[in-house]
């Protein structure tokens, strides 16, 4: 594929969006080994987490996945340069694809109440009774139940379907090459296999790597094309 046909119906005023697009897919895969790190250094969700995010707020706050909230901020141009640039392949899939995944995302900042368990902390943290105490973690415990509740499994379908739908369009599109797209369907497929009994969470666990390879060819490209727009 040459320049020619990478830039081929993508038009000069979203090389911006392009350009962003591409910088937050680079920050995005260094990411994913930064989080493989802090998560064997601050493990998920502990039970104890007041405790945790007093005597450590970074601790606390790794804890409760800060890092993947801070990847799915970053996935908003993503997303519409996904549109951008696949719609005149399929408008109305792409278009479909964008829909889903910024519902996606919303449906996270609702599975992350990270702000609300700072505040709990620290109330819980100031409390001078029992009862208050009691009160306070039984209202963080709650809360925790929404990190893998209702939410968060509307945002991991939706959001994973809408890149999924994307890297389908990709097979059709001259702006990508068919291993980007290739890639795109194998990993986010990948994603899905967390539902399957048993094998399914070790399975999904090899779609960290998948991203992180599509992260980068996705940044590149994007860089590369935005600098001939």
């Amino acid at each position: 594929m040459n320049q020619q046909e990478i830039i081929e119906g993508v038009e000069s005023k979203y090389k911006g969006l392009i350009r962003l697009s591409g910088i937050c897919a680079i920050i995005s895969a260094v990411l994913i080994p930064i989080s493989i790190i802090a998560f064997f250094i601050w493990p998920l969700y502990p039970k104890d987490i007041f405790t945790v995010m007093q005597n450590d707020r970074i601790a606390g706050l790794m804890g409760l996945d800060l890092l993947y909230l801070v990847g799915t901020f970053l996935s908003i141009p993503i997303f519409l340069t996904f549109y951008v640039t696949l719609k005149q392949t399929s408008e109305s899939f792409s278009l479909l694809a964008v829909v889903l995944g910024f519902i996606g995302l919303v449906a996270l900042f609702s599975a992350r109440p990270i702000v609300e368990m700072v505040v709990l902390s620290d109330k819980y943290a100031a409390a001078t009774t029992e009862i208050q105490r009691a009160e306070l973690q039984s209202a963080g415990t709650a809360m925790m139940a929404h990190f893998r509740g209702t939410t968060f499994n509307i945002h991991y379908v939706l959001g994973t379907t809408s890149l999924l739908i994307s890297s389908l369009i990709m097979t059709r599109s001259k702006f990508y090459s068919k291993a980007t797209a290739y890639t795109g369907i194998v990993t986010n497929v990948l994603v899905f296999t967390y539902y399957v009994p048993t094998i399914g969470v070790y399975l999904s666990v090899i779609s960290v790597i998948g991203y992180l390879v599509w992260w980068l060819m996705l940044g590149k490209q994007w860089l590369k094309v935005s600098n001939g727009l």
